[in-house]
């Protein structure tokens, strides 16, 4: 089965295009077709709680039942939409694709838009760097990209932000994309400097980051580890918080496979023990059945996964860039067009799909240790 995405331009062809005036829909047809989705084919989750019993929970799903599930056909498993991400090409992978002048950018795809409103004077920047998928990663890696994230942060604000002053906007977090991908996210918004100087200046924090990471002692990294462990495991305060809590370990799972179906919802807890450094009081091994790791140990794995994930020299380097121009920088983006690795459209992302793999979907914790 192949899986498509339909962007707001497609829709509004298709309801106001020429074809459209051709053969318009008419009201009718529009109720026939949401009457159709709705009770044709079905795949239903639910989650019921707060103040509800069992018995009020049985009657909601009741009503489903007797709305949508009992007039339809159940939509198979391999009729059940799967997002996947794409794998961003390396430096040698992408002169596969744009050709060897993609040797002497730092970054290999680059997406850019011109702000829409001629009062916009902000640039953006947003770098992404994969680290990994769920199954490539593990909770290991996770825990040890969250760590990464709550470092990079307070270093990226204080170099960008108040010692460069960039931008009102620095921000830098751990991401998870639809898929099961993961990796690190830098932003920096600027009303003075152009995209391209936003790169330049990421691309040297980063280095100096890598220096403040190597300069760091063990004990450091330990402390570090245990105020991501304490925010990894801090109670919801407010039931809608709660809800969201739980809906995200159900929507997570949501039948990949019958090994994996169950929802993992003591996940934060084992994250959360595999960045817990030894201590006293800790076991040797890990929730997850790991060897629980020394200040030494995590310290290495960081500077470890940043190098390959992250230096501009790291032959697995896998980074991607979007652009936004004011107005007033409408020159640099029409120059910036004509560059190598530069993407600007919604064919220009189709183009680049045809050459690049996917990422594995199946989750972190459905990866049985031997």
């Amino acid at each position: 089965m192949e899986e498509d995405v339909w962007y707001l331009d497609n829709y509004i062809d298709e309801l106001e295009g020429k074809y459209a005036e051709m053969d318009p829909l008419t009201m009718e047809q529009c109720a026939d077709v949401v009457e159709s989705s709705l009770t044709s084919r079905v795949k239903a989750e639910a989650l019921c709680i707060g103040n509800i019993d069992e018995k009020g929970t049985d009657e909601v799903i009741d009503v489903i039942n007797d709305v949508f599930i009992d007039k339809a056909r159940p939509l198979d498993f391999s009729e059940s939409p799967r997002f996947k991400s794409i794998k961003l090409p390396t430096i040698a992978e992408a002169e596969n694709i744009f050709g060897p002048e993609i040797k002497n950018e730092l970054i290999p795809v680059k997406y850019q838009e011109l702000a829409s409103s001629s009062s916009e004077e902000n640039n953006a920047v947003e770098m992404t760097f994969q680290f990994g998928s769920d199954s490539s990663l593990g909770y290991e890696g996770i825990g040890i990209l969250d760590l990464i994230g709550h470092l990079a942060y307070s270093s990226a604000y204080n170099q960008l932000r108040t010692k460069e002053q960039l931008g009102y906007i620095v921000s830098v977090y751990g991401r998870k994309t639809a898929g099961g991908t993961w990796g690190l996210t830098v932003i920096v918004q600027s009303s003075s400097k152009s995209p391209k100087y936003l790169e330049e200046r990421i691309e040297a924090w980063l280095q100096t980051f890598r220096k403040e990471l190597e300069d760091k002692s063990p004990e450091a990294f330990a402390t570090e580890a245990r105020g991501v462990v304490v925010q990894l495991l801090e109670e919801d305060t407010k039931l809608s918080s709660e809800v969201g809590s739980w809906w995200n370990e159900i929507t997570s799972t949501e039948t990949t496979h019958d090994k994996m179906s169950d929802p993992p919802f003591d996940r934060l807890e084992r994250l959360a023990d595999e960045l817990n450094p030894v201590a006293d009081g800790l076991s040797n091994t890990t929730l997850n059945g790991s060897k629980r790791k020394t200040p030494e140990d995590l310290k290495g794995r960081v500077i470890d996964l940043f190098e390959k994930s992250c230096a501009f020299d790291s032959p697995e380097r896998r980074v991607l860039s979007s652009r936004v121009f004011s107005q007033e920088s409408k020159a640099e983006y029409e120059e910036s067009l004509s560059e190598p690795g530069v993407l600007s459209s919604y064919s220009d992302m189709r183009y680049l799909k045809e050459f690049l793999p996917t990422w594995p979907v199946v989750p972190y914790w459905g990866i049985k240790k031997q």
